[in-house]
């Protein structure tokens, strides 16, 4: 349904800022969109609306989406006009009317975009000290060349549309999380080939920049019909080969953890992990891809702890119960009584 919108947006009120009582009229990009249905079998739509700020959660309900339609998806610009309100000690938004904006409709678009906390430079540099010490030297130079010459998409792309690391400099953070956490797991298993596991765990989502749009919005034609798995597969095999190591015995094995890493062909990897480099760097990608989803969960949680359903995760998340700090343990004194 098209919607006849010729209401200005009010200044924008970050995501951070927002309170119960206000009233908004402003742009977000929308970060999640679900159909759910109320006790008494009404749709809605639970949407997660959000800024450079943060994310908060907003309710469309049956007479808006009646009065609306719903013709936005996860990854637009979205824009809002509703009402805030607190429910279970959160903000939330009333959604009373909703359009899906234009890039060129919104005044900044940079403000409503996540930014990773990290510098993508010192990121990729660290990466790049990594692959510098991996053996034999030609290996190293396959993967320095990769990081090389998609440097600037590797800094400013995100992990994935919408799931983990959704958010500008997302692949960089992610892919350097992972190469962090394979290298921790190597000190405790020795039979592991570290050269193989830390260029696989490097190169594990290469193919993020051919499939995903610079934005996050959208896939690629290429991303929707081959998928990073297979376009990153094709990048290394194909930069292998002009720098004369197509034939590299090691080749087969580290294009198998970029195929494998997925882990299961139900979630897209063409084939399970074989070998013991394969089957490491798809766990530890599985496990950070779900700390930060659950990370990023918590942020919704409630004043016990705990945070709505989340579908990643199958279901809500706890923020567990805080430890006493080694003062407070000591009998120290924690400031002025209240």
């Amino acid at each position: 349904m098209a919607v006849n919108d010729t209401s200005t947006a009010c200044a924008h009120v970050p995501v951070k800022d927002l309170k119960h009582g206000d009233r908004v009229l402003q742009f977000f990009e929308l970060r999640a969109k679900d159909r759910r249905r109320t006790r008494s079998g009404q749709d809605f739509l639970d949407l997660t609306l959000g800024d450079a700020t943060g994310a908060v959660v907003a309710k469309m309900w049956a007479d808006a989406i009646r009065r609306w339609g719903e013709d936005f998806d996860a990854g637009d610009f979205v824009k809002v006009e509703g009402r805030v309100e607190s429910y279970r000690d959160r903000c939330q938004i009333v959604v009373e009317k909703i359009r899906r904006a234009e890039p060129s409709d919104v005044p900044d678009s940079l403000s409503l975009i996540r930014t990773g906390a990290g510098d993508p430079e010192a990121l990729l540099t660290e990466l790049k000290n990594m692959a510098g010490s991996l053996a034999p030297p030609q290996l190293a130079e396959l993967v320095l060349s990769i990081l090389g010459e998609h440097e600037e998409s590797l800094k400013t792309y995100p992990a994935a549309r919408m799931i983990h690391h959704a958010y500008r400099g997302g692949l960089i953070e992610h892919v350097l999380a992972v190469t962090r956490k394979v290298e921790a797991i190597l000190m405790l298993e020795q039979e592991i080939n570290r050269n193989l596991a830390i260029a696989g765990a490097i190169l594990h989502d290469i193919g993020k920049i051919l499939e995903l749009n610079p934005t996050g919005r959208g896939r690629t034609p290429g991303g929707r019909l081959l998928g990073h798995v297979i376009q990153g597969k094709d990048l290394v095999r194909d930069t292998a080969v002009k720098m004369g190591l197509g034939d590299a015995t090691w080749l087969p094995e580290l294009e198998h953890i970029l195929l494998s890493h997925h882990g299961d062909p139900q979630f897209g990897a063409p084939v399970r992990p074989l070998t013991r480099e394969a089957l490491l760097v798809h766990f530890i990608d599985n496990l950070d891809s779900k700390l930060k989803i659950m990370e990023e969960a918590l942020e919704g949680a409630d004043s016990e702890g705990f945070t709505p359903y989340n579908k990643w995760l199958e279901g809500r998340v706890f923020a567990g119960t805080p430890f006493p700090t080694e003062e407070e343990n000591n009998g120290g004194d924690s400031g002025e009584a209240c």
